[in-house]
């Protein structure tokens, strides 16, 4: 078994950090690209004969009390962020390895990332023991190979740890999607700018827990609370007065497009253009069977489900729940009905906001983030509101979940780059049986 970990120039973020692609796939990679000073991207690396190993922890530490634990992905490897040249410590938790018979023979590793020169890439080396390692029989995995040349048991913790990085990964795209379907359903908005409203929530997360060092309980309500504000202001000061002029949907979408791409490179401006990382909390891994989680993981998972049963009590079990669904169907008839839509129009956007932003800080801790997060993912978010169906909440939800479980069991088959074209794919197959959507409604057009 083998651990590459090669410090690599930063690239553009996908959705999960685990499913990045690496950019070597040779047993001695040599970097190709100079880090900004200010961070560097190092690339951990697992390989087990023909099979990528999920789940390997290994731990980093670094300059000014920099500590940050990083978990494999699906396809065997992770990019660790770093903020800051330095000398930086690897420490592999042998007790996640799958194998428990191979051990390192070097732990831990030191790396000295510094400005303008990196260094050469360096290796944990994984041997059974008393035994060496034959390097001309320790072929790396390709990308997206998805481990299909290991045995039965690896195989299954390969597809295990999928599932649930799938899971975790669609609960946080519903916490961001909920607000894309009920903005949709109360206005008929197809708002293209809630990508920035995610990553304004990672942003504040990162202001809040990186640079004011907040706890992360003050970052979590923090970017929930700022995500808020940030909706009800946008209401307020943007799209109440386009709405009381009449304006068109179409119109309306447009205006959607130019405040994202304003947003985006006012994010830019603010924040620069290399990646950011948030301190990720320490805590234990809790391994169930092959899956190893982090502290966080298990914290985004509860959080995800507190928040969205809360948002289903809201909408069956309250009155602001019921006036959002009756304005939802029938915008006339419930303002003919005493309800004041624009109230509730108002509410809807400041509850999007600040479920995007408390999605956005949540993605933001699962991987390095940057000014264009939200952006990178508003595609999928599109998906699974139209997946689920447009307009509905619990649409968006189940949406979300497939949405999520395909593009990270996708890459049991196809190479983890193009794993996104595979859930859209699906989705357009679906679409094809059900148009509507799995819990949307027929209408009658003409």
């Amino acid at each position: 078994m083998l651990v590459a970990v090669g410090a690599m120039a930063f690239s553009a973020v996908p959705a999960i950090a685990a499913t990045r692609a690496d950019p070597t796939d040779s047993p001695s990679p040599t970097p190709t690209a100079t880090a900004p000073a200010q961070y560097a991207e190092i690339w951990v690396r697992v390989a087990a004969d023909k099979s990528n190993v999920p789940g390997v922890v290994v731990k980093v530490t670094g300059p000014k009390g920099f500590s940050q634990s990083f978990t494999t992905g699906a396809d065997g490897k992770v990019a660790a962020g770093v903020p800051r040249s330095g000398d930086y410590t690897f420490a592999l938790d042998a007790s996640s390895l799958p194998d428990k018979t191979l051990g390192p023979a070097i732990n831990p590793l030191k790396i000295t990332i510094s400005s303008g020169d990196q260094g050469d890439p360096a290796y944990f080396l994984l041997t059974p023991s008393g035994a060496s390692l034959n390097p001309g029989n320790s072929a790396s995995p390709s990308p997206g190979s998805g481990g299909g040349g290991g045995d039965s048991t690896d195989y299954f913790s390969l597809v295990t740890n999928l599932f649930v990085n799938g899971v975790i990964f669609g609960l946080l795209l519903a916490l961001a999607s909920i607000g894309v379907s009920l903005i949709y359903g109360t206005t008929g908005l197809n708002n293209f700018a809630h990508g920035e409203l995610v990553t304004f929530g990672a942003l504040a997360g990162y202001v809040l827990s990186g640079i004011l060092h907040a706890p992360i309980v003050v970052a979590l309500i923090g970017s929930f609370v700022l995500g808020g504000v940030f909706g009800y202001v946008q209401d307020l000061g943007l799209w109440k007065p386009l709405r009381k002029r009449g304006v068109g949907l179409i119109p309306l979408m447009i205006v959607s497009i130019g405040l994202s791409l304003a947003l985006r490179y006012f994010y830019q401006f603010l924040f620069g253009p290399d990646q950011l990382v948030l301190p990720v909390p320490t805590g234990t891994t809790v391994t169930f069977g092959p899956v190893h989680l982090r502290q966080i993981d298990l914290i985004s998972v509860v959080i995800c489900i507190v928040m969205l049963l809360l948002v289903a009590f809201l909408l069956l079990r309250t009155r602001i729940g019921k006036a959002t669904r009756a304005v939802a169907d029938n915008k006339s008839l419930a303002a003919a009905s005493g309800i004041n839509v624009e109230r509730i129009i108002r509410i809807v956007w400041t509850g999007a906001g600040a479920l995007a932003g408390l999605a956005g800080v949540l993605i933001g801790y699962h991987q390095t983030l940057r000014w264009d997060t939200g952006a990178s993912i508003l595609l999928l978010i599109f998906a699974a509101v139209t997946l689920g169906g447009f307009g509905t909440a619990f649409g968006a939800l189940v949406g979300s979940l497939i949405i999520g479980l395909l593009v990270n069991l996708s890459t049991l088959v196809i190479p983890a780059n193009v794993q996104n074209a595979a859930a859209l794919v699906v989705m357009i197959l679906i679409l094809l049986v059900r148009p509507q959507g799995i819990f949307g409604r027929r209408e009658r057009i003409g």
